[in-house]
């Protein structure tokens, strides 16, 4: 059986995060021998959204293709900067105008893979279309249109129960559903029905401390006296990488393995 190596890395969270994945994906690479690498970006400018500088910084250490979510437009650029990247992708039940591209189709080495990205409603802000309804009805669209059995949806979430629904919802149908957002690695990754990996949330590749990468002063001066205050990257010295490693039979469009890897290093003085 042929098999490929399929690794996605979670939330990328400011300069701590972009420092981490450039320090170690030539080993990860080389350690799992990686055949596609993806990861969800929308908060790799400074915590919030993403712009070409980056995006193009983040595609040069070796990433395929970059999903997004619900700060996809905290940078204003983006707006215009968006249409330039076909390597990266909007959610797919934003509204048609949005600007970009609302999926990622990557053939290298004769072998495919479609990346998607969703965004859920429970909790979430802004409130997009259901994606249940809208997966539904492009699923069949894109398998036709790219004969590929290797689809990988990114499921941006806020809500634990919508997330394991999700996965319910596209087992068999897909390579697998992968929860991003939330920050906080799960430990539930497991194979659904019939080859369709799932976790609740891969977890994200930041600032080891603070909260979901954010300061923890203001965090904590926001809880006390429930006044606004800008959040800021946290300057925890250390940083984390947080990612699944997939390990695919392309042919069948069915993951084998599904494992949770986590990654700890020194990147500021």
């Amino acid at each position: 059986m042929t098999s490929i190596n399929i690794l996605f890395i979670g939330d990328i969270v400011g300069r701590p995060g972009r420092k981490i994945l450039k320090n170690k994906l030539p080993l990860l690479k080389q350690q799992y021998m990686l055949d596609f690498v993806f990861c969800n970006g929308e908060n790799s400018a400074g915590g919030l959204g993403i712009t070409a500088a980056i995006a193009g910084e983040l595609l040069n250490t070796g990433i395929d293709g970059i999903t997004l979510g619900n700060h996809i437009w905290s940078q204003k650029i983006w707006l215009q900067q968006a249409i330039h990247f076909k390597q990266i992708c909007r959610p797919l039940n934003a509204p048609d105008d949005w600007p970009g591209f609302d999926h990622i189709y990557i053939n290298k080495d004769n072998y495919d893979v479609l990346l998607i990205s969703l965004m859920g409603q429970a909790f979430m802000n802004p409130l997009l279309t259901n994606p249940f309804q809208v997966i539904d009805q492009k699923l069949p669209i894109f398998k036709e249109k790219y004969c590929t059995k290797n689809i990988i949806v990114d499921f941006h979430a806020e809500s634990t129960a919508e997330k394991i629904t999700m996965g319910y919802f596209l087992e068999n149908k897909v390579l697998a559903v992968l929860g991003t957002h939330t920050h906080v690695q799960t430990a539930d990754e497991k194979i659904l029905g019939n080859g369709t990996a799932f976790i609740t949330d891969i977890g994200m590749t930041g600032p080891a401390g603070g909260v979901l990468g954010m300061s923890k002063k203001v965090a904590v001066e926001r809880a006390m006296n429930l006044l606004p205050a800008m959040y800021n990257i946290d300057k925890d010295p250390f940083a984390m990488l947080n990612a699944v490693l997939l390990t695919v039979d392309p042919n069948a469009g069915q993951a084998k393995k599904i494992e949770r890897i986590q990654i700890f290093d020194h990147v500021f003085e």
